[in-house]
């Protein structure tokens, strides 16, 4: 893939992106290296994003099919979980066993607000 450079301006409030002339043909995985290119400059950027998602569902990037993986690395201390979104492909992070417990009790008291349907 020719290079794409995506240049961040000195204030942090735009990117420019210059891609090559005439155009660049991408395949899946010169996509999926854009993306990752494309978060790692937004993520240097200014607004940064809220600590809240947004209400409006148009800004959230979702998926109806999730898949996700959990693994435990005892000498990290922390468990991987990672969340596979079909466009933006595998996102993970790792949690302490103080986050973990706190992800389990949020679930928990969400839970119960939603009906049982079997």
């Amino acid at each position: 893939m020719p290079p794409i450079r995506i240049e961040l301006d000195a204030d942090g409030s735009q990117a420019t992106l210059a891609p090559s002339p005439g155009g660049t043909k991408l395949g899946a995985s010169d996509v999926d290296a854009l993306i990752r290119d494309l978060a790692a400059v937004r993520a240097r950027m200014t607004p940064v994003h809220p600590a809240e998602p947004p209400d409006d569902p148009g800004q959230l990037h979702v998926s109806d099919n999730l898949l996700w993986r959990v693994k435990a690395d005892p000498r990290r201390g922390a468990i991987q979980f990672a969340m596979q979104h079909p466009g933006l492909g595998w996102s993970a992070m790792w949690l302490s066993r103080a986050q973990v417990e706190d992800l389990q009790t949020s679930f928990e008291f969400e839970l119960v607000k939603v009906p049982q349907t079997r």
